[in-house]
């Protein structure tokens, strides 16, 4: 049995950019270009909100993408290909490259309420 490949990243939008801005970018041009990756089984995109702090905590960030593949080699074919690209290319015109952090894992339980 395949265990699907799953990285999430937290992302920070790149200077000079508003909250608004970011998040039009992030729909509407972003999403569609990761939905073409290759192999992608699942892509979620969370923005964070400023508004609401757990615990006291401060979010430090903007969005959360969460990407799954069928398996490591998914992953890596799709990060490579033109698609994949794509999607490194446009996300240096809205994402501070320098902040992003990636979560490599596998999902091995999964609760969802009928």
């Amino acid at each position: 049995m395949t265990v699907p490949h799953t990285v999430v990243f937290a992302t920070r939008r790149k200077a000079g950019l508003t909250r608004e801005e970011f998040a039009e970018h992030y729909r509407s041009v972003h999403a569609p270009l990761a939905r073409r990756l290759p192999g992608l089984l699942e892509y979620r995109q969370t923005l964070l909100r400023a508004d609401y702090q757990w615990h006291g905590q401060r979010c430090e960030y903007d969005a959360i993408s969460v990407y799954v593949f069928e398996s490591d080699e998914a992953a890596e074919a799709a990060w490579t290909s033109p698609e994949g690209v794509a999607v490194d290319d446009d996300t240096g015109l809205f994402i501070d490259w320098d902040t992003v952090i990636a979560y490599p894992g596998t999902v091995t339980d999964i609760y969802r309420p009928m």
